[in-house]
C-alpha cells in the first residue's frame, strides 16, 4: 500500500513538473526527454495505469505526450506556428515519415491481429506527432543542448555500471547478475539497449570534444576521463551487437569528418579499448562469438530470422501487417521454433530489417529506404554548406553528422535488439537534423 502511494505521489509529480514547463518553457521539456530515454526503470516507479500505461507508464512517454500537449498550444495561440507547421509537413524527410506510417495504417486491412496494428499505428502515430512537435518547438541552442544532455546522462550512468558488475547487485531485473558473466543493465531493461544509449553518449562526447573551443587542459581531461568511462561501461555490458555498432559508427565518423582532430580522438579511443580487451579477457571471448554470425545468434534468433524470411516469402508485397509477427509465428509458422518446449523462446522478432520486410513486405521496405534517402540528402545538403573548419556552415554540418550518427548507431543495434522506430531518440535526431536544415537557410527563426 505504501508502495503504491509513493507511487501515485511521484506519477502525481511528474505530471505536474511536465504541465508547468510544457506551459513555461516547454523546450526544457525536449532536454529531459533524451535523458528520459535512459531511465526505462521508470516505469517501475509509476502506479498501474490500465491501458493508459501505453501512452503515459514511463517518463519518456509522460514527456513524450507533454510535448506533444506544448506543441498543440503554440499552434493554438501563435498563428506563426501554424505556418511553420505547413512548411514542415512539406518537407521530403515528413512526407517519408507519412508513406511509412500510412504503409503501417493501411495494413490494418490484412493485418493477422488488426487490434495490434492498431495499437502499434497509434505509437507510430504519436512518434511522428512527437517529431512534429520538436521541428515547431526547438531553439537554437538545443541544437547543442541535447547532444550535451546524452552525453552526460551516459556518463552518470558509468559508476551505477560499475556497482553493478563489481557487486552483482543490480538495482533492476537482478536475474541478470545471475551466473558467472554478469551483464549490467543500469537502468535499462537489457543490457544491449543500455550499450546502445552508451554508444550514442560516446558519439556525443566525440562531437562535443571538437566542437569545443576550450583549450584548457582541465577540459579536455574531462572529456578524456568520460570517453574512458563510456567505454569501459559498454566493454562491462558484455553487448556484442554494441560494440559493432561502435566500431562501424566511429568509421562512418572517419568518413564524414577526415580532419585531424577527429582522427587523434578516435586513435586514443581505439588504444583504451585495446587495454580494456587485455585487461578483462572475458569481453576479448565473448567478442569472438561473432564468428557464429552478427550477433551471435543463438537457437532462438536462428529461428526467429528464419520465421521473418518465410513470412517475407509467403507475404512479399505488403507482409503480415504492422505488429503482426508474433501472432504469424504462433498461428502459422511454430513448426519452425526449435527451442524445447519447456524453454518458451522468444516470439519477437530481433531484427529491424526483418521485421518489416516481414510485417510490411517490399512496401515497408521502401518507405523505409526513402526515409533514409532523406536522411542522406539532409547530411548532404549540410555538408555542401560546410565551406571551411572555422565557418558557421561547418558547424551545422559537425552537429549534424552527431545526430545522423545518433540514428545510425539505433538502426544498426536495432538488428540485434530491435527498437528502431520504436525509439524516441530517432524522432528527436530527425526532427533536429531538419531543423539545422532550416537554420541554414532561416538563422533569423533561430534568434
Amino acid at each position: 500500500m505504501r508502495q503504491l502511494f509513493l507511487q501515485w505521489g511521484f506519477f502525481l509529480l511528474s505530471v505536474g513538473l511536465v504541465v508547468y514547463w510544457g506551459k513555461i518553457k516547454p523546450t526544457v521539456l525536449i532536454s529531459l526527454l533524451v535523458g528520459a530515454v535512459a531511465l526505462e526503470i521508470s516505469t517501475t516507479w509509476f502506479p498501474p495505469l490500465g491501458s493508459l500505461g501505453s501512452q503515459l507508464g514511463s517518463l519518456a512517454r509522460l514527456l513524450t505526450v507533454g510535448i506533444i500537449g506544448a506543441a498543440l498550444w503554440q499552434l493554438w495561440i501563435d498563428p506563426r506556428k501554424r505556418q511553420e507547421l505547413r512548411v514542415t509537413l512539406n518537407h521530403f524527410l515528413t512526407r517519408a515519415l507519412m508513406i511509412y506510417i500510412a504503409v503501417g495504417a493501411v495494413s490494418i486491412l490484412y493485418s493477422v491481429g488488426p487490434a495490434k496494428t492498431a495499437l502499434e499505428g497509434v505509437r507510430l502515430l504519436t512518434l511522428f506527432l512527437l517529431y512534429l512537435s520538436i521541428c515547431l518547438l526547438v531553439e537554437r541552442k538545443h541544437v547543442l543542448l541535447l547532444l550535451q544532455v546524452g552525453h552526460w546522462v551516459g556518463v552518470a550512468l558509468v559508476p551505477l555500471a560499475l556497482y553493478e558488475v563489481l557487486t552483482h547487485n543490480f538495482i533492476w531485473r537482478e536475474y541478470l547478475a545471475e551466473g558467472m558473466l554478469a551483464r549490467v543493465n543500469a537502468t535499462f531493461v537489457d543490457p544491449n539497449i543500455f550499450a546502445r544509449y552508451l554508444v550514442l553518449a560516446i558519439v556525443a562526447n566525440l562531437i562535443l570534444r571538437y566542437h569545443n573551443t576550450n583549450t584548457k587542459a582541465g577540459t579536455q581531461v574531462v572529456y578524456l576521463g568520460s570517453l574512458l568511462g563510456l567505454l569501459g561501461a559498454l566493454a562491462i555490458t558484455l553487448s556484442r551487437s554494441g560494440l559493432l555498432t561502435l566500431v562501424i559508427v566511429i568509421i562512418l565518423l572517419l568518413i564524414l569528418i577526415p580532419r585531424k582532430r577527429m582522427i587523434q580522438p578516435i586513435g586514443l579511443l581505439g588504444l583504451i579499448g585495446a587495454v580494456i580487451l587485455a585487461m578483462r579477457p572475458t569481453v576479448w571471448q565473448r567478442l569472438l562469438t561473432f564468428r557464429e554470425g552478427f550477433g551471435a545468434l543463438d537457437a532462438q534468433r536462428k529461428y526467429l530470422v528464419k520465421v521473418a524470411w518465410e513470412m517475407f516469402k509467403d507475404h512479399p508485397i505488403f507482409g503480415v501487417g504492422l505488429g503482426g509477427f508474433e501472432m504469424m509465428f504462433k498461428t502459422h509458422y511454430l513448426s519452425l521454433k526449435t527451442v524445447i518446449p519447456d524453454a518458451e523462446g522468444a516470439t519477437l522478432s530481433h531484427t529491424t530489417i526483418l521485421t518489416i520486410a516481414a510485417e510490411l513486405g517490399l512496401m515497408g521496405l521502401a518507405a523505409l529506404a526513402w526515409v533514409w534517402l532523406s536522411l542522406v540528402r539532409i547530411l548532404g545538403r549540410l555538408r555542401k554548406g560546410a565551406l571551411d573548419q572555422s565557418g558557421f556552415e561547418f558547424e551545422q554540418y559537425l552537429l549534424g553528422v552527431g545526430y545522423f550518427l545518433w540514428i545510425t548507431t539505433v538502426f544498426i543495434s536495432s538488428q540485434a535488439e530491435a527498437r528502431f522506430f520504436e525509439d524516441p531518440i530517432i524522432w528527436i535526431s530527425m526532427a533536429m537534423l531538419l531543423r539545422l536544415l532550416d537554420l541554414d537557410r532561416s538563422e533569423d527563426k533561430w534568434a
